[in-house]
């Protein structure tokens, strides 16, 4: 997983900042721990507080991606 295919959004549902995949502009979009909003209700930013599900799922598959032995 690219760290390039991910935007940091602050939803303004629950006020954390979830992964949205970069480049989405539909008018519903999905964070990777599955929360949705709708797109003008969530601020590209790295203020606030993290989601904890988007950073263990994006980090461990970040692990996984520079693993020593490769993708598992």
């Amino acid at each position: 997983m690219d760290p390039a295919r991910w935007d940091w959004r602050r939803s303004g549902y629950d006020d954390r900042v979830h992964a949205f995949p970069a480049g989405e502009r539909a008018s519903l979009i999905e964070a990777v721990c599955t929360h949705t909003v709708p797109y003008a209700k969530a601020a590209r930013t790295h203020s606030g507080q993290r989601c904890v599900s988007c950073l263990l799922i994006v980090g461990d598959a970040l692990a996984v991606d520079n693993s020593v032995d490769g993708p598992r």
